[in-house]
C-alpha cells in the first residue's frame, strides 16, 4: 500500500505531464490556437524542423510550457523540448524535464530528468519516462517522497521509495514494479524484487493495508495484518486478524455498505480462549469470546430518519482484555449511556422548524464486573415529541412536550410513565438594563408499576398505579452593569430567581429511574426544574440568588467569577445530599476562570454553607513556558453527608521540544486518596515534513475482576501522503 500511494502518483502525473506537451504543436488537435514566444523563431529548410530558441513559452487555454528550445518535426510529427523544461496545467502542480519528445497524436513519448511537485506535497522524479502507443507507461529509476529533497535541506530525505523500472498498465488497470526499495537517510532498509496493485486511477480494489503491531504484558507482541475487500463500489469489507504471543490468536471484521438512502456498517472479534490474567496467564476453560458492535442511519423524508444500533460482549472482559475500543463513534444512536454499559437499539427520529419526534426502543448489558444484566431494564417503547410557539414579539415561548417510557425488567420494577407538559418563558429588558424573565410550567404524569417490593412476607411482590399534576412559576430577575474603562472593560451582573413549585403527594409510591445523578454547578442552580428526569420533583418555595462578574483588560488577559447559592422556604427535600442542594440552605457554588493568555486557569467548586468546607473542587491549569506545556488538574469530592472521606485525583501532563524535531511528553493520573498512580505514559515523537515516528509507554494500575495493571509499549511510524504502520491509535 506505501508502494501505491506514493510512485503510483508519480506515474499518473507523469503520464498528465508528459502528455500535455503536444496540445502546443502546430498541427494539435485542440480548436483552441496556439501562441510561442521566444527570443528567435527560425525554420530549418533542410530538415523542414521550426525550432524557437531562448525563453520560449507555449501556451494553449490553461495550459503553459517553458524551455530553452522547442523544435516542431512536421514529417515526423515529432515536438521536441530541451532544457529547463517545465509544463503547467490548471489542474496540476508543475512537472519539470531536461528533455520531452512527443508525437503529435499524443501516442507515445519519451521524457528524461523527469520531476514533479505533486498536489499532495509530494516529490516525483525519474530518470527516463516512456509511454507507449497502447497508453502504456514506463519509468526508469524512479523515486517518490514526500520529504524536502538534498537540494533544499543539505542532507537526505528522511525517507524515499525507489524503483528501477515502474509499468503502468492501462488496459487491466494495474501498476507493477521491479527492485523496489524504501530508503531512511539514504540508506535502504527494505526491498522488494517485485510488487504490483492497481492503478489509483481504477476503481476500489482489493488489498492488504499497513499492518498494526505492539507489545503489553497482558497480550505479549501482537501483529495484526487487515485485508481490504473492495466487495462492490458502495460496500466493503475488511479482514484483520491478530496474533498474539501469549494467547491464541483474534479474528477481526470490519463490514460497510452505502445505499441511497443511508449507510450500514458492523465491526466485531471472535476468538476461542480461556481466561486471561494481567499478566497474559491463560487459566479455566475455552470457551468462544466475541464482540459485535454496529448498526445503521437511513432518511426517510427530508424531516424523517430511522436507525439501528447493535452493541454486544461475550462478557465483561472481552473488550478490555484485547484492548478494544468499547465506544463505536459511527453509529452512535439516540439513546446514550453511562462508560461501561452497551446499548443496541432501534428508533425513528423527525425534526421540523417547530417540532421534534423521537421513538426508541433499547436494551443494555453491562460491562462492570459483578453488576447483574437481570437488573437492567429494556427500554420499549420510548417516545418524546415537542413543540416550540413563539407568541408574538412580546409574548416569549410556549413549548409542549409529550413523553412516554416503558422499562421491563428480569429481576426488579418494572416501569411505565406517560407525561404531558407545557412551559412558557419569556425575556423583557427594560430601558435601564434590568432583565426579566418570567416563566410557568404545569405538567401531568401517569404511572404504573409492577412487581415492587411488599410490604409483608406474604404479599413479596406488588403493583401501583396512578397520576398526578404539577406546575410551578416564577421570574428571574438580572442587571448586567456595564463599566468601560481605559485598561479595563468589565460587567458586573447580580441575579436572583424565585420559584414557587406545587405540592407533590405520590413522591415516596414513585422509583427514581431518571433523576438519579444531580450536581450542582452554575447552569444547575439557576434551571427552573432541577430534576434532570420526570421522577423527582422539586416542590414547595425557593429563593436562588448569586452574581457574575467578568474583566476583559487592553492586554488581552480575561478574568471570571459566579458565586451562587439557593435557598429553600418551604417544601421538603427530594434530591440526595451529595447533589449540593441540602434541605435549607444550598452549597454555594462558586467558579473563577483567569486568562493570561499563555496561563489559563478554571475552577469550580462547592462549599459547605455553615463549616465553610470545600465539598467539591475541580482545578485546571493550562500553561506555556518557553518549550514547556503544562496541564494540571486537580479533583475533590469531600462531602460529610456522602462519604466517610475525601475523594482526590490529580492529573498531569508535560511536554517539551527537545530538539528542532524530537520532542518528549508525559503524563499521570493520581489517586491521591489511595497513593497511587493508576495511569502513566511516557514518550518521545519524532516529527519533520514528511515524517512522523512516536514512540510510547504506557501502565494501566486499575484492577477489573481478574485483569490486573498492565504495561505496553506502542510505536507508530506515520509517513506523510503513504500512511501508518504500527500500534492503534
Amino acid at each position: 500500500m506505501a508502494v501505491r500511494a506514493g510512485l503510483a502518483s508519480l506515474a499518473a502525473l507523469l503520464l498528465a505531464g508528459v502528455a500535455t506537451v503536444p496540445a502546443f504543436a502546430q498541427e494539435s488537435g485542440d480548436n483552441e490556437p496556439v501562441y510561442i514566444e521566444a527570443d528567435t523563431m527560425s525554420e530549418d529548410r533542410g530538415s523542414g524542423a521550426y525550432i524557437a530558441r531562448g525563453n520560449v513559452e507555449a501556451r494553449q487555454g490553461d495550459r503553459t510550457v517553458t524551455a530553452d528550445e522547442l523544435e516542431y518535426r512536421p514529417e515526423t510529427g515529432r515536438v521536441i523540448a530541451r532544457g529547463n523544461v517545465t509544463i503547467y496545467s490548471a489542474d496540476a502542480p508543475p512537472q519539470y524535464a531536461d528533455e520531452v519528445e512527443l508525437d503529435d497524436q499524443m501516442g507515445s513519448g519519451i521524457a528524461t530528468g523527469f520531476s514533479t511537485l505533486m498536489e499532495n506535497n509530494g516529490r516525483a522524479a525519474a530518470a527516463h519516462a516512456v509511454r507507449r502507443g497502447n497508453g502504456t507507461l514506463e519509468l526508469r529509476d524512479a523515486y517518490y517522497t514526500a520529504c524536502q529533497l538534498c537540494s533544499e535541506t543539505g542532507h537526505e530525505p528522511t525517507w524515499r521509495l525507489r524503483a528501477q523500472r515502474v509499468v503502468q498498465d492501462t488496459e487491466d488497470q494495474m501498476i507493477y514494479y521491479e527492485n523496489v526499495r524504501f530508503e531512511a537517510l539514504g540508506v535502504p532498509v527494505f526491498y522488494a524484487p517485485a510488487f504490483a496493485h492497481p492503478d489509483p486511477s481504477s476503481e476500489r480494489r482489493s488489498g492488504f493495508l499497513f499492518p498494526t503491531v505492539g507489545v503489553s504484558s497482558r497480550l505479549g507482541l501482537s501483529y495484526q495484518q487487515p485485508y481490504y475487500w473492495a466487495i462492490s463500489p458502495y460496500q466493503d469489507f475488511t479482514f484483520s486478524p491478530r496474533v498474539m504471543t501469549n494467547v491464541r490468536p483474534l479474528l477481526i471484521g470490519e463490514y460497510r455498505k452505502r445505499f441511497y438512502s443511508g449507510r450500514l456498517g458492523f465491526e466485531g472479534s471472535i476468538t476461542y480462549e480461556r481466561e486471561i490474567d494481567g499478566d497474559g496467564n491463560r487459566f479455566g476453560e475455552d470457551a468462544l469470546r466475541y464482540h459485535l458492535f454496529g448498526g445503521g442511519e437511513f432518511e426517510i423524508s427530508d424531516q424523517w430518519d430511522w436507525g439501528f444500533g447493535v452493541q454486544i460482549a461475550s462478557d465483561d472482559l472481552h473488550i478490555r482484555r484485547y484492548d478494544l475500543n468499547e465506544l463505536y463513534q459511527d453509529y452512535p444512536g439516540l439513546v446514550e449511556t453511562n462508560a461501561g454499559r452497551l446499548t443496541s437499539q432501534l428508533y425513528l427520529q423527525g425534526q421540523g422548524q417547530n417540532y421534534y419526534a423521537e421513538v426508541a426502543g433499547a436494551a443494555f448489558q453491562s460491562l462492570i464486573v459483578g453488576e447483574n444484566d437481570d437488573l437492567l431494564p429494556v427500554a420499549a417503547p420510548m417516545a418524546d415529541y415537542r413543540t416550540t410557539t413563539q407568541l408574538g414579539e412580546h409574548g416569549g415561548f410556549l413549548r409542549t412536550r409529550l413523553n412516554t417510557i416503558s422499562l421491563t425488567r428480569d429481576a426488579g420494577i418494572d416501569y411505565r410513565r406517560a407525561s404531558a407538559q407545557a412551559d412558557w418563558s419569556a425575556r423583557w429588558i427594560a430601558p435601564q438594563g434590568l432583565v426579566l424573565e418570567p416563566f410557568a410550567f404545569a405538567r401531568a404524569d401517569y404511572y404504573a408499576l409492577e412487581d415492587l417490593p411488599g410490604t409483608t412476607p406474604a404479599d413479596p411482590l406488588t403493583s401501583d398505579s396512578f397520576g398526578r399534576f404539577l406546575g410551578m412559576a416564577g421570574a428571574e430577575l438580572s442587571w448586567p452593569l456595564y463599566r468601560p474603562g481605559q485598561s479595563v472593560d468589565s460587567i458586573l451582573e447580580p441575579v436572583i430567581q424565585v420559584v414557587a413549585a406545587s405540592d407533590d403527594d405520590h413522591a415516596g409510591r414513585i422509583p427514581n429511574e431518571d433523576s438519579q445523578n444531580v450536581d450542582l454547578t452554575e447552569s444547575v442552580i439557576f434551571a427552573t426544574n432541577r430534576s434532570p428526569g420526570y421522577d423527582l420533583w422539586e416542590e414547595g418555595l425557593r429563593v436562588t440568588f448569586g452574581g457574575r462578574y467578568n474583566a476583559t483588560f487592553s492586554n488581552g488577559y480575561e478574568f471570571s467569577a459566579f458565586v451562587g447559592q439557593s435557598r429553600r422556604l418551604d417544601g421538603d427535600p427530594v434530591f440526595d445530599a451529595g447533589s449540593g442542594l441540602r434541605p435549607d440552605d444550598s452549597d454555594i457554588v462558586a467558579d473563577f476562570g483567569v486568562d493570561l493568555n499563555s496561563f489559563i486557569v478554571n475552577a469550580n467548586s462547592r462549599i459547605d454553607p455553615e463549616s465553610g468546607s470545600i465539598n467539591r473542587l475541580n482545578l485546571s491549569t493550562y500553561g506555556t513556558i518557553g518549550p514547556v506545556t503544562t496541564i494540571l488538574s486537580y479533583s475533590r469530592f469531600d462531602d460529610s453527608q456522602v462519604l466517610p472521606g475525601p475523594r482526590e485525583e490529580a492529573y498531569l501532563a508535560l511536554s517539551t521540544r527537545l530538539t528542532d524535531h524530537w520532542s518528549f511528553g508525559y503524563s499521570v493520573t493520581r489517586d491521591l486518596e489511595a497513593g497511587v498512580s493508576r495511569l502513566q505514559t511516557a514518550g518521545f515523537t519524532y516529527r519533520d515534513y514528511c515524517t512522523e515516528l512516536g514512540i510510547l509507554y504506557a501502565r494501566e494500575n486499575y484492577s477489573y475482576g481478574i485483569l490486573g495493571p498492565s504495561e505496553s509499549i506502542q510505536i507508530r511510524l506515520t509517513l506523510f501522503t503513504l500512511g501508518s504502520v504500527g500500534s492503534e491509535d
